[in-house]
């Protein structure tokens, strides 16, 4: 039986042995197929969770450095208030007072230490 298309040399192939060819290399296209979609899958899921994993990982990082921005800007400000500190204590007025609020005073004079009043329980209401 000659199908359409024959040409010399050739065999003719019934229909029913032709679909039957097809139908195998049709199975085993969509295996093929199949195969590639779930290790494809695989790997797009594996890359996602890398990717979640680095993002998260990238959040922390960002916290921590602003943190860090933080403390840098808090120390700065404390920097900039000693160094206003110092400044005044190196003046002859900074140096004259520093002394006396640790007890120094000037020769011949008499320095007078006052406590604070101790509060009786009465009177502490």
């Amino acid at each position: 039986m000659a199908y359409r298309g024959a040409r010399k040399g050739r065999v003719s192939v019934s229909r029913g042995k032709r679909q039957q060819g097809d139908m195998a290399f049709r199975v085993v296209r969509w295996l093929a197929v199949a195969i590639v979609c779930l290790v494809m899958g695989k790997l797009a899921f594996s890359f996602g969770e890398n990717v979640i994993m680095l993002a998260r990982e990238a959040r922390e990082h960002r916290r921590a450095i602003a943190d860090l921005r933080e403390e840098k800007d808090r120390l700065s400000q404390q920097n900039a208030a000693l160094r206003e500190e110092i400044r005044k204590l190196n003046t002859p007025s900074g140096i004259i007072l520093e002394a006396r609020k640790q007890g120094y005073g000037f020769p011949g004079e008499r320095l007078l230490v006052v406590e604070p009043a101790q509060e009786s329980p009465e009177t502490a209401r």
